[in-house]
């Protein structure tokens, strides 16, 4: 059967990419080796906020992907998000100088509270609701093994597996893996946590019957049972979240754990992707660091990417859904610092 898009994947990334990719018109399947939100998308919690710093690009994306998604999420998923407002706490005294510097750069919403800053447009929203309402109407199969993909035809190819490894080789993509807890508790008086905080970890307000706390930037380059690390670090990681929260007779109620994967220049990876042997070939001097026009780099036939979204897959997803679906249907570019070009130049220098 032909499909006008074929897009690996059903996590948040792949479930915002079909959804823009079918309100343009498009028909769209879905494969998935598991189920839909199984892979580092369901242990995410889900919270949406933006970011203090000095002015950068990273920052000015971040935000502009923030604004987008919880507008996205307000106007066509109101019943799954909660814009519940983000109370930021610095980490300490060092840190609140750092914020305070950064204060006149602030480009979101914000109210100055005592020790620290509440940004009332933050919010969270429902992992695995979320991707199965993206996905209503869209043919999804789960389940399935990419080497049969034989079994269909489509026009358009989107990766967006998330943090297993490319069905493709793509030597120049180089990612990597972090991992994310999180803990659905109930305590005294949680419903009356009625916004998100977040220091050194973040804790939500009362969702979905519980309270979720997750912690993202674990960084365990050599661990075998992650469930069984994240039992292990139940105790550290509570005694954090009794900082913000006194958590009296405290209950977790299910603990998630998973990876997401993540660029080291923190930037998602958006776009088509380069074939690197006959770019080389035609363009060798570029091992050099010589500059190649956007438009000259030799791509493959209707093959793209959607991925290294880090810990804030749900802001970043819908926006860059939206911009590779725009480079799909109405050739319009995406930038570079999203496009697979960078990641390419870099590992290019690398082989003079």
């Amino acid at each position: 059967m032909h499909y006008d898009a074929i897009i690996i994947g059903a996590g948040i990334a792949g479930a915002s990419t079909a959804y823009f990719l079918k309100q343009a018109g498009l028909s769209v399947l879905v494969l998935e080796k598991e189920t839909i939100c199984s892979g580092g998308s369901n242990p995410a919690g889900a919270f949406l906020s933006p970011k203090i710093s000095k002015p950068s690009p990273y920052k000015t994306y971040l935000n502009n992907a923030f604004l987008f998604s919880t507008n996205f999420y307000k106007i066509n998923f109101p019943e799954l998000f909660y814009p519940c407002g983000l109370k930021k706490f610095p980490l300490d005294e060092e840190d609140a100088q750092k914020c305070k510097s950064y204060e006149p750069f602030i480009d979101i919403p914000c109210e100055k509270i005592p020790e620290g800053y509440f940004f009332p447009n933050a919010g969270i929203i429902n992992p695995l609701k979320l991707c199965h309402a993206l996905l209503e109407g869209i043919e999804v199969k789960e389940h399935y093994h990419v080497k049969d993909i034989d079994n269909f035809s489509c026009k358009h190819l989107i990766l967006a597996t998330g943090s297993d490894k490319l069905p493709i080789e793509i030597p120049y993509i180089k990612t990597k893996n972090i991992a994310g807890y999180r803990y659905d508790v109930r305590f005294d008086d949680d419903e009356n946590q009625n916004f998100n905080t977040h220091k050194d970890l973040s804790l939500s307000a009362f969702y979905n019957e519980c309270v979720a706390i997750g912690a993202t930037h674990i960084k365990l380059s050599q661990v075998n049972d992650l469930d069984k690390q994240a039992q292990l670090d139940t105790f550290e990681l509570l005694g954090k979240a009794k900082k913000l929260q006194p958590l009296k007779n405290l209950e977790i109620l299910e603990t998630y754990t998973g990876y997401r994967n993540t660029t080291f220049d923190y930037f998602p990876i958006v776009g088509a992707l380069i074939d690197a042997d006959k770019t080389l070939k035609q363009y060798p001097y570029i091992k050099t660091g010589a500059k190649v026009p956007t438009d000259s780099y030799l791509l493959f036939d209707n093959l793209y990417i959607h991925g290294g979204l880090g810990s804030r897959g749900f802001v970043y997803a819908p926006y860059n859904a939206k911009i590779l679906t725009e480079l799909i249907v109405n050739n319009k570019a995406i930038e570079e610092r999203l496009s697979p070009i960078r990641l390419f130049q870099k590992w290019a220098k690398k082989l003079s």
